[in-house]
């Protein structure tokens, strides 16, 4: 079954048995933190929809919107969970980010994990799909430059794409932890609203029943289309399309 329900605060994609497929929306926690207890979330909410146990599998931030799965079983929880430790997930996420980034690269600095006292090994790799410049001030600019840039995740650390962009110096637009604070203001005074512009794009698992692949797409929201546009970058096609998902061999 696939639905899609504008009245309901987050688009479900596709809902069986074994598991629930969801573009996730801003501001919301995936499951309870003890620091906002009570507060929505996404576990609570599917949960409460569906009328059943609701199992998350992997974590998108809390500001972070995007394609996200969850399981509806226990069996389907431990195989999602095992296609994601095991690094068969293909995770695509897009940003907008401060400057002018280079055409592709690969991003490896270790990130430190977030309570033991290690580093871990991470890779990001990233292709700039396009590139704007606005005749404003900015930061101590005299024009803000930006791009736009799909991220390729072979690691899923925490933080990692916002953390790795900021280790080059090309933040995240709307990153109030790892960005640029002016280029934020800026940002939420130009498009009125406050947002992390970062997207899961396109997201690859296997179904934890039937084993055939599902390849997650989708596009960007309006407020996306409106900074790109006012910094002067050409919105590709694809990211004007609905959400879409393909089962293999549609492709």
């Amino acid at each position: 079954m696939n639905v899609c329900e504008s009245a309901w605060p987050m688009q479900i994609l596709r809902c069986d048995e074994h598991l629930i497929i969801i573009d996730k929306p801003p501001a919301m926690l995936t499951h309870a933190h003890r620091l906002d207890r009570g507060a929505p979330t996404v576990v609570s909410l599917l949960g409460d929809r569906v009328g059943g146990p609701i199992y998350n599998v992997h974590r998108l931030d809390r500001m972070t919107t995007g394609a996200m799965v969850l399981a509806r079983t226990p069996e389907a929880a431990r195989e999602l969970s095992r296609q994601f430790r095991e690094r068969e997930v293909s995770k695509s996420y897009l940003a907008i980010v401060r400057g002018h980034l280079d055409d592709a690269g690969t991003m490896e600095t270790p990130i430190a994990h977030r309570t033991r006292d290690e580093e871990q090994g991470a890779r990001t790799d990233y292709r700039t799909l396009g590139r704007g410049t606005i005749a404003e001030p900015v930061g101590g600019y005299a024009e803000a430059w930006f791009s736009l840039v799909m991220l390729d995740l072979h690691t899923g650390r925490s933080h990692q794409a916002r953390r790795h962009l900021h280790r080059i110096d090309h933040p995240v637009i709307g990153d109030n932890k790892h960005g640029d604070k002016t280029w934020n203001r800026w940002a939420a005074n130009r498009l009125g609203e406050r947002h992390l512009y970062l997207r899961a794009l396109e997201l690859g698992i296997r179904h934890p029943e039937s084993g055939v692949r599902l390849s997650v797409r989708l596009g960007v929201p309006p407020l996306w289309l409106r900074f790109l546009e006012l910094i002067g970058v050409t919105v590709p096609d694809s990211l004007r399309r609905l959400a879409e998902i393909c089962h293999e061999g549609e492709l």
